[in-house]
């Protein structure tokens, strides 16, 4: 699969819903087959898309955009096409409960990735201060596996089954009248949550019990550095800095429900769910 000056050429599948993954913008070879094309549209106006070969994340190219500072907003929509490229199309991502992306920037603003099925937005806030899904706004590439039951949509009529804008990148607050560039790679949906090569090279580390009520233990064969934990609205609750392969935490105050508990060691980071009783 190669993406193709802003359309991404790939082989289209009779059997997509026994894939375990589906392809919106990558030249992973492994994921298989997914949209034919995308139709990128400008809807700020303050814009510019690109394809640099310098530096992707995975493949020859990856995408850039490149905000002029010359509105207060950032909005980006990429449309799926039809097999011959000649006019959007609908795609039914229902068999997934994940999308995944790889981002790069140095800027601060907190956005938005959105999709649209049956007329209705769905979105996720992604925030680089302090997000739980490992994004960090230090410039380097970062790779994300957001599950598709953190998208809040607009309304009720939501669905999978109908999408018709496949990745929009709006961003929440104005921005400051000076550049922004987001480089994005390596998108496309799964059945499953998909580690990072960096994740993937974590070390190996367990944390038990799962669910808690009173203590939780985090065990690494690495030392720890850091043990962060977030709601489901991305604010960090907690903060352990063990120095140690061993920590028992003390999780009395948090409240019962679903966290994001973020571990870091020699330089590497993962994220794992943890529930609170």
């Amino acid at each position: 699969m190669k993406k193709i000056t802003f359309i991404t050429i790939l082989l289209i599948s009779a059997f997509l819903h026994a894939q375990s993954t589906y392809a919106i913008y990558t030249e992973d070879g492994s994921i298989g087959a997914g949209v034919n094309s995308l139709r990128y549209v400008n809807a700020s106006g303050a814009l510019s898309v690109s394809q640099p070969t310098t530096a992707p994340y995975e493949g020859t190219e990856n995408y850039l955009l490149s905000y002029d500072g010359s509105t207060s907003y950032l909005h980006s929509i990429f449309f799926p096409r039809n097999a011959a490229n000649t006019d959007d199309t609908i795609v039914d991502l229902s068999a997934f409960t994940h999308y995944n992306i790889a981002m790069k920037t140095t800027s601060g603003t907190s956005f938005y990735l959105r999709m649209r099925g049956n007329g209705v937005t769905s979105k996720v806030l992604i925030d680089p201060a302090s997000n739980i899904y490992g994004f960090s706004n230090d410039g380097q590439w970062h790779f994300m596996s957001i599950p598709f039951a953190d998208f809040v949509p607009d309304s009720g009529s939501f669905s999978l089954t109908t999408i018709s804008e496949i990745f929009v990148f709006r961003s929440v607050d104005p921005l400051p009248d000076s550049e922004n560039d987001f480089e994005l790679d390596n998108i496309y949906v799964s059945d499953s949550e998909v580690l990072s090569v960096s994740q993937n090279n974590f070390a190996d580390f367990k944390l038990y019990p799962n669910p808690a009520t009173n203590n939780l233990t985090v065990k690494s064969s690495e030392i720890l550095d850091s043990i962060k934990f977030y709601n489901v609205l991305g604010q960090e609750v907690l903060f352990v800095t063990p120095n140690r392969n061993d920590q028992t935490i003390d999780i009395t105050d948090l409240k019962s429900g679903v966290y994001i508990v973020k571990l870091k060691a020699n330089g590497k980071t993962t994220s794992t769910k943890f529930i609170k009783e």
